[in-house]
């Protein structure tokens, strides 16, 4: 057993976008969850031996000290091996949830910040840009979607315009997408700050560009899914 699993039960879901939900859990005694920052993510696990543990982003919309809100995908994808595939998370289900991590931010106001989101990860991007935008430091935002209704927090991100730069793209070739990847980021600095979360294939291309340009220390990568799926497949 591990002794930082909390067990939490599914209280509700609902859609964010087509094929992606918010899922509310609530601490089964009601105790409070530790506090985290926008766009910390959470370990969950079926059981409290942490077997089947994936990342998830946490949602900034609750004001429950004894619940979570997370990201996730809940459909099936063409690749059935990929690490972000549907970890059920039904209505009463009990799973068990690990304390908040929080991602690296750095703040400096010399250094300009690139972030790029993809599927759920658009989550995690979306709270490192607002705590971007709370220290008044400017950044931009490439968020990219297989179409317009499936662009996680779409909304959320275009209300910090008037922070920074915010640019989706929708449906776009792989070669596409590697040309508008590459575009944003070039020229840059060497100690500009990159974050990028999304699947695994287009977070590792977002750090071959960014390795071009920037510091390897300054490319923060937010993994989330299965992460010893990542690693096999890695």
């Amino acid at each position: 057993m591990r002794d930082n699993l909390i067990p939490v039960i599914v209280s509700r879901k609902w859609q964010i976008a087509n094929g992606y939900h918010a899922v509310e859990l609530r601490t089964t005694s009601r105790s409070a969850l530790p506090p985290y920052n926008d766009g910390s993510c959470v370990t969950l696990c079926v059981n409290s031996t942490g077997d089947n543990e994936r990342i998830y982003p946490l949602l900034g919309v609750s004001s429950l000290s004894d619940g979570y809100v997370v990201g996730a995908r809940q459909e099936s994808d063409d690749k059935t091996d990929s690490p972000l595939s549907p970890f059920l998370l039904n209505e009463r289900d009990e799973v068990f949830v690990g304390a908040p991590k929080s991602p690296p931010t750095i703040l400096d106001n010399c250094a300009r910040s690139i972030l790029f989101a993809g599927g759920i990860g658009a989550a995690s991007i979306a709270g490192i840009a607002k705590r971007l935008a709370s220290a008044g430091q400017r950044f931009e935002v490439h968020n990219f979607a297989r179409s317009a209704d499936r662009a996680v927090l779409r909304e959320d991100l275009d209300a910090l315009r008037s922070h920074g730069k915010v640019s989706h793209y929708f449906g776009l070739s792989d070669d596409l997408f590697a040309q508008k990847s590459a575009h944003a980021m070039s020229p840059t600095h060497a100690n500009t700050q990159i974050y990028c979360s999304g699947p695994p294939a287009f977070m590792d291309l977002i750090e071959r560009q960014a390795r071009e340009w920037v510091y390897a220390a300054n490319i923060h990568k937010i993994a989330l899914g299965d992460q010893t799926a990542c690693s096999a497949t890695a």
